[in-house]
C-alpha cells in the first residue's frame, strides 16, 4: 500500500471511530432523561391510594352516623312523671320510628297513633319538606282549628316540661266537645319536621289519653335508609 492510500484509510477510520462514539452519546442521553418517569408513576399511584383511602374513611363516617340513627333499643321506659314510668315498644312505618305504648296502635296505613279500644282518641302524622316555613304553617294551622274554635298558641315555659315542651309550634283549641292540637315537630337528629294532629273528644278516657300519646310523638325519629 502506498503512502497516499495509507493515509486515507487511516483518516476514515479515525472518521468512523468519531462517528460511533457520538452516535452512543447521543443514544445513552435519552435513557438517562427517561429514569425520572417510573417515579412520577408512583407519586401519582401514592396519591391515588391516598385519595380512595380518604373516601373510603369518609364513607365509614357516615355509615357510622346512619347506623347510629337507626339502631333504636326494641323498648325503652318512660317517666310519666308522679312516679308513673312506663315501658313502650318500638314501632316503624317507611319513614320514621316512635315508641308505643300498651293500649296505643300506630295504623302505619294512615299514619295515625291511637288509642287500640277507641280510635277516635287519635293523632294524625304528616310529614313535611325540607322547605317548609314555620309562618305559613302556623296560618294554616289556625285557619284549620277555627272549624272548632279559636286557636291559642302555647310555647316555652307555658309548656312547662311536658312531651311537646320543644315543639317548633303548638296551636290549641278546646272547648265542651274535646281538644284539637295542632303541632309542628321536628327531630333533631336529621331536621325532618312533621305535623302532629291531636284530636281528644271529651269522655272517660280524656284524661288518660294525651300524655302517653304526646310522648310517643315526641320520641319519633326519622328513617334514614331511603
Amino acid at each position: 500500500m502506498n503512502q497516499t492510500n495509507r493515509g486515507v484509510t487511516i483518516a476514515s477510520v479515525l472518521l468512523l471511530t468519531l462517528t460511533i462514539t457520538a452516535c452512543q452519546k447521543q443514544t445513552t442521553a435519552p435513557v438517562a432523561d427517561s429514569q425520572p418517569t417510573p417515579a412520577v408513576s408512583t407519586t401519582l399511584e401514592n396519591q391515588q391510594v391516598d385519595d380512595k383511602t380518604v373516601t373510603d374513611s369518609a364513607e365509614s363516617s357516615d355509615n357510622q352516623a346512619t347506623t347510629s340513627v337507626e339502631q333504636r333499643e326494641s323498648t325503652q321506659s318512660f317517666d310519666m312523671g308522679m312516679g308513673d314510668k312506663r315501658t313502650a315498644t318500638l314501632k316503624e312505618s317507611n319513614d320514621y320510628s316512635l315508641y308505643v305504648f300498651d293500649g296505643y296502635t300506630l295504623d302505619t296505613a294512615t299514619n295515625r297513633l291511637q288509642l287500640t279500644d277507641n280510635p277516635k282518641y287519635y293523632a294524625e302524622i304528616e310529614k313535611l319538606s325540607s322547605d317548609f316555613k314555620l309562618d305559613e304553617l302556623r296560618t294554616k294551622g289556625i285557619k284549620e282549628l277555627a272549624t272548632y274554635g279559636e286557636a291559642k298558641e302555647y310555647k316555652g315555659d307555658q309548656l312547662y316540661e311536658g312531651p311537646m315542651v320543644k315543639a317548633s309550634l303548638l296551636l290549641q283549641v278546646s272547648d265542651e266537645k274535646g281538644l284539637h292540637e295542632y303541632i309542628v315537630w321536628e327531630d333533631e337528629q336529621s331536621k325532618d319536621a312533621y305535623i302532629f294532629r291531636v284530636y281528644s273528644p271529651e269522655g272517660k278516657e280524656a284524661d288518660t289519653f294525651l300524655t302517653p300519646a304526646l310522648t310517643s310523638l315526641a320520641s319519633i325519629m326519622s328513617k334514614t335508609d331511603r
